[in-house]
């Protein structure tokens, strides 16, 4: 009979290898009374000719007899024999046909459908053989089977346990909410696994649910891998129940149904992104015309998360639910300053009706009032498939930090050292890719990373604060003891809170996401920052995109905008306001605010960008990339205005260019050494990492009648991996959070977290900054230049090479205008710990807009005491001289 639900937990038939016989019948043994038996339907007091317990045996017999069942598909009443072709039907599909009660009350009526369907994912069909055995076996006499079956041990097959597999999300006892591109919904969507074995995506595209499903919950194999492929996929056996189309959409005043698809169409819809892209609107106009906005979600303990949304004036709240027995609950509740109408789907839906409100022609309406609370329900499925039990239970509590010694390519004081990554909730290894660092106020350390959550350090040891969040790579604490946090993640910029103070967030709210997400792997946000008006920045990055009229590339070969604000620098004010700051950026991977105030932001070399650089940002400036034009009011991929390349022309001058190749290639985030000279004699300077390189530059600025410029030096190298995120610790230290994946990083990690610390007696020899003169350069030492040198002999070991690189639609620049300069006139500082050159023809018309590099040959025989690098440099942006 199909009256049995198995509380699998661990598979019990290993399939090793061929030749060695088995014992189905103890194998069945072990099984069934690991699993048990969790419910029965039948009970005896329903029918005292079916007992629970061992007497359950009897219901499959070696000469089985004749139950009554209801076929549920099409109603009919057949007598069916309790054979082995109807138990292994009553485990596959529980609810084809239901057991007709005999005695009893409940006599002539089937029994509830609630047991849900085994497939052969979750129950193999070599366990399935093995438990019908045992049945068999422990049947009472004469009844019973043959008491040992021996069959021959197959071959070992993949494992079907989800924890084995480190890319699958598993539900168990609580309900799990992640953010994953996936197909037939917006890369804004939240998808939530609901430990009844249900799964759903609701997506702020429409404010409601889209796709139901059952089994596994999500496996994001796709975006955890190289640079990830949108359209991360349901769990393992999972089965769809629901498809795309929405489930309850709510209606503006003027009876539109809510549609975003303009701003986050779904994942992979180049049709709909084309559709917006070539229309030639107002993002900002269409946007104000809906007055409407998703405002986050909240999760309160075990129960499924509540969604806020604002409709007009109203403020609604919902949360989704759905059990075993494949009826689906939606509690609405909120503020309703005038009436408010959801449209319900079509199909899909068994029998709705709802508690409040009245449903007609399939639209629900709730009428106005403060504190209100409503309910629909409805059968989506009559067989929910069962998900896979999960043997393990989740572990929340805190992990310690263990720090292990590491190498580096570090100047003489300083010393490295690389922390484990945390284990996930179920002990298992996790790509941990730490590239959001902050500090609060107390020393609790937030790091974000990129598909591992949120999680904070306190008192050395990990605990994990947020998960399913989607590629943050920035943040900005905003208490003090690090419980209330602003997180840069791909959809939008987010607000966790920990309401309860219980260790985890608990309040999801949008702090901003009006601007265009399209789920493509390249639109990442960067940031935020804020300023000390409480205004947050955040820059973000052009797509790449295979479809040519999906994205407007302005004439490059690979970045583009599909609109939206791609290639923006945006604000949003304390007030909430969304504001478009400046244009033309193409991969703005590092913003920051410097210690002056000033915003600035670091770009990766590509299309109209001859080498990565450091630009200062200003509002309503273009920084180089047209891409972004499209933006603009009435713009279209073919409107003259844009396609012009007179835009060039108005480009903000970068204050500094990265040597290409040499020191970066992909430059992350910018962090100021605010120690007081904890860290060494760097203070006040910037700390930048890049990517490819694995390295970490020190830069030095400098400005001149009104224009940035400044030197780059070298730090560090042969980092673990590829440094995004450099943030200086209490105690003086650097703490570097590193990706390598998705594009190679010469440290070779996929990921990695380092500290720097200096010993704080060491002072080694180093360039500390370079200024430029009229005439030339003056190159400041950390040490004294060696007692006895000569300004000739000290010339004589300076070596100057000067070159341009020129922004053009074309991926990058050659070195152009490259060539050696020749070094004049040293004269050494009275602290000897400068020396000012000057270089040949250095007019303002050859210097300008051109990137040196000063280069200090044998700098331990120039330098005192002799520690530090054999060669130092520095490469200076020149784009002014002084008067």
């Amino acid at each position: 009979m199909n009256r049995l639900l198995l509380g699998l937990s661990l598979p019990f038939f290993s399939m090793t290898g061929w030749g060695e016989q088995v014992n189905l019948v103890e194998q069945g043994k072990q099984a069934f009374s690991t699993w048990g038996c969790a419910e029965c339907h039948v009970s005896a007091k329903d029918d005292p000719s079916i007992k629970t317990g061992p007497s359950l045996y009897n219901l499959f017999l070696t000469e089985p007899r004749e139950r009554e069942v209801l076929v549920a598909a099409s109603g009919e009443r057949v007598a069916v024999r309790a054979d082995r072709d109807y138990f292994t039907k009553s485990v596959r599909n529980s609810q084809e046909s239901l057991a007709i009660a005999e005695v009893g009350a409940a006599k002539g009526e089937a029994y509830p459908a609630i047991m849900p369907a085994f497939a052969a994912g979750v129950v193999s069909d070599g366990d399935l053989e093995s438990i019908w055995h045992y049945l068999r076996h422990a049947a009472d006499e004469p009844q019973a089977g043959p008491a040992v079956v021996m069959v021959e041990k197959q071959a070992a097959e993949k494992s079907d346990n989800p924890l084995d597999d480190l890319t699958e999300v598993v539900v168990g006892e609580r309900p799990r909410v992640f953010r994953a591109p996936v197909l037939h919904s917006s890369g804004r969507a939240i998808h939530v696994g609901l430990p009844a074995g249900v799964n759903f995506t609701f997506d702020p595209r429409q404010f409601t649910v889209r796709s139901v499903w059952s089994g596994g919950f999500l496996n994001l194999a796709k975006e955890q891998k190289g640079r990830s492929t949108p359209g991360s996929d349901h769990g393992q056996n999972s089965h769809e129940l629901l498809d795309a189309a929405p489930l309850l959409t709510p209606l503006t005043a003027d009876g539109r149904l809510i549609d975003f698809e303009f701003k986050e169409p779904d994942v992979a819809d180049d049709e709909a992104v084309i559709k917006h892209l070539w229309k030639g609107g107002d993002f900002l106009k269409e946007l104000a015309g809906w007055d409407s906005e998703f405002l986050g979600y909240s999760e309160h303990g075990n129960q499924p998360p509540e969604f806020h949304f604002r409709v007009g004036k109203n403020r609604i709240n919902q949360r989704i639910s759905c059990g075993v027995d494949g009826v689906m609950v939606v509690d609405v509740s909120g503020d309703f300053e005038a009436a408010q109408v959801f449209q319900l789907r079509k199909d899909g839906l068994q029998a709705p009706t709802v508690s409040g409100g009245t449903l007609a022609d399939g639209k629900w309406t709730l009428p106005a009032g403060k504190n209100g609370h409503y309910q629909l329900r409805a059968n989506i499925s009559e067989a929910l498939p069962a998900r896979r039990a999960v043997a393990k239970v989740e572990d929340f509590s805190s992990q310690p930090l263990v720090a292990v010694p590491a190498v580096a390519d570090l100047l003489t004081g300083y010393s490295i050292e690389s922390w484990e990554s945390p284990k996930d909730t179920y002990g298992r290894k996790q790509l941990f890719e730490p590239t959001a660092i902050a500090v609060a106020k107390n020393g609790t350390i937030v790091v974000g990373t990129r598909t591992a959550g949120i999680w904070r350090i306190r008192d050395r040891k990990w605990e994990l604060f947020a998960e399913g969040t989607y590629e943050c790579l920035g943040l900005v604490i905003e208490d003090e003891v690090g419980d209330v946090i602003v997180i840069g993640q791909k959809p939008e910029l987010t607000r966790l809170r920990d309401v309860d103070h219980d260790g985890r967030a608990d309040e999801f709210s949008t702090v901003c996401d009006d601007y265009g997400f399209h789920g493509n792997y390249h639109e990442y946000t960067h940031g935020p920052v804020r300023d000390a008006a409480g205004n947050y920045y955040f820059t973000l990055n052009l797509c790449h995109s295979g479809n040519e009229r999906a994205s407007f590339r302005a004439g490059g070969p690979y970045m583009g905008s599909m609109g939206g604000f791609r290639g923006w620098c945006c604000r949003v004010t304390p007030a909430g306001v969304f504001e478009p700051y400046a244009s033309g950026v193409r991969s703005p991977a590092g913003l920051g605010i410097d210690p002056g105030g000033r915003l600035l932001y670091a770009e990766n070399q590509g299309e109209y960008m001859g080498s990565s650089k450091i630009s200062y940002l200003y509002q309503d400036h273009f920084y180089g990339h047209p891409s972004s034009l499209v933006s603009l009011p009435g713009m279209k991929p073919d409107s003259p205005e844009i396609t012009d390349p007179k835009w060039q022309k108005s480009a903000q001058l970068s204050a500094l260019w990265f040597p290409h190749g040499i020191l970066a290639n992909s430059p992350g985030n910018p962090a100021w050494d605010l120690t007081q000279g904890k860290f060494g004699g760097y203070s006040g300077q910037m700390f930048i990492g890049d990517q490819t390189l694995s390295t970490v530059m020190r830069v030095a600025t400098e400005k001149e009648g009104g224009i940035d410029q400044g030197c780059l030096l070298p730090f560090a190298s042969k980092m673990g991996s590829g440094v995004m995120r450099p943030c200086f610790l209490p105690d003086g230290s650097l703490l570097l959070g590193q990706t390598g994946r998705g594009w190679a990083s010469n440290g070779g990690n996929e990921s990695s977290l380092q500290r720097i610390f200096w010993d704080g007696k060491t002072t080694a020899a180093d360039i500390q900054r370079v200024a430029v003169t009229q005439t030339g350069f003056q190159v400041y030492f950390t040490t004294p230049i060696a007692a006895g040198l000569s300004p000739e002999q000290v010339l004589a070991e300076i070596q100057v090479e000067s070159w341009t690189y020129t922004d053009s639609s074309k991926y990058g620049s050659e070195e152009d205008e490259k060539h050696p300069n020749i070094v004049r006139n040293a004269i050494i500082s009275a602290d000897r710990k400068s020396v000012k050159f000057d270089l040949e023809n250095f007019t303002y018309l050859t210097a300008v807009n051109r990137i040196y590099w000063i280069q200090v040959m044998n700098a331990r025989q120039l330098l005192a005491p002799a520690v530090g690098r054999e060669k130092l440099e520095a490469y200076y942006t020149v784009r002014v001289l002084p008067d």
